[in-house]
């Protein structure tokens, strides 16, 4: 048997366990992601499979200051794209003058975000690097995204393929927020050219109907004339 990778976004519908201790999965798949590839998995039915889940949302955890409602660390972008945390301007003079940071009742909330984003986010270049987590994110996301898998990659950076999993689940939580915002400021820069383009077509749609207006107006003339 030829070996092939296949590649697949679905949803995991089902888990029933077996009496025999094994897990059953079903997992739905759209019609389409199937085209062109049914024959290869007739061919490994009822054979062995490396299997691996990946989600498609970002889980994470996000402090709120609860006198506010807020979260607790706020965002800017730059004009360059470059995401930088703005301290609290009560934060910031405890910071100047050396004072004794005032304690903030705090809760912790989950939130999740679609992984395309923040990977788009990472590929963008801008996506911070951390001492603790010394590895190429972006090259790693980019192979992963073309189809490279994790025992591969792994086997690069002298590590397993789990550890490499948890590495990369790591990395991409701590830059959801800043994924975020950059996402907020990539769309705000998209939405003038998106109305800039629409404006030149609402005109000339409005046009043909001043000429057809001054069309009518001839043929009424002429109509009067004939008459006369």
């Amino acid at each position: 048997m030829d070996i092939f990778h296949l590649h697949y976004n679905g949803e995991v519908k089902k888990v029933v366990n077996k009496q025999s201790g094994e897990k059953e999965i079903t997992l739905v798949v759209p019609r389409e992601q199937l085209r062109g590839k049914l024959d290869s998995l007739d061919d490994i039915l009822g054979g062995k499979a490396a299997i691996t889940f990946d989600s498609l949302v970002v889980n994470y955890n996000i402090e709120i200051n609860t006198q506010t409602n807020e979260p607790l660390k706020k965002y800017q972008v730059d004009d360059k794209g470059v995401v930088h945390e703005v301290k609290p301007e009560g934060e910031q003079l405890e910071t100047d003058f050396g004072l004794p940071k005032a304690k903030i009742p705090t809760k912790e909330e989950r939130e999740k975000v679609e992984r395309e984003i923040v990977g788009e986010f990472i590929l963008s270049g801008l996506a911070p690097s951390y001492e603790d987590l010394p590895y190429d994110f972006t090259d790693i996301v980019k192979r992963r995204l073309e189809g490279e898998t994790y025992m591969k990659l792994a086997s690069e950076l002298g590590i397993s393929s789990g550890k490499i999993v948890e590495l990369i689940d790591e990395y991409r939580k701590r830059v959801v927020p800043l994924a975020m915002k950059w996402d907020e400021w990539r769309q705000g820069k998209e939405q003038p050219k998106q109305e800039a383009k629409e404006e030149p077509k609402a005109e000339m749609e409005d046009k043909p109907e001043g000429n057809e207006s001054e069309d009518k107006g001839e043929d009424e003339e002429e109509q009067q004339d004939g008459v006369a």
